[in-house]
């Protein structure tokens, strides 16, 4: 391993975990209201990197009311951590594309 591959190897360690910390806390406090939130992407696929974003499946139909809970709820654990986010409305997508994001976190478990 060269010293460029060290330098990212030692930074993504603390990085994601960090992340898997926080979506942890936001699925956690999601439930505590009634929202479904379910991690896709990178960190559900196990491929995060030191320059990966956080994306986060919010499932099932929401009133705007409980969209912005999700959303309130997302933005307090990660505001600050300059950790990117996507915050994904299920009830904004075509059945197959859910399907598609939905297949790598399946596969996660």
């Amino acid at each position: 391993m060269n010293r460029m591959q060290s330098l990212i190897a030692e930074r993504l360690e603390p990085r994601l975990a960090l992340a898997q910390r926080l979506v942890a806390a936001i699925v956690q406090e999601a439930a505590g209201a009634g929202i479904v939130i379910t991690p896709i992407g990178s960190l559900a696929r196990g491929d995060f990197r030191i320059h990966s974003d956080i994306d986060l499946l919010v499932r099932g139909p929401l009133s705007p009311a409980r969209r912005l809970r999700a959303e309130q709820i997302a933005a307090s654990h990660l505001r600050g951590t300059h950790l990117p986010y996507d915050l994904i409305f299920e009830a904004d997508l075509e059945a197959d594309r859910v399907d598609e994001l939905l297949h790598d976190a399946l596969h996660a478990c």
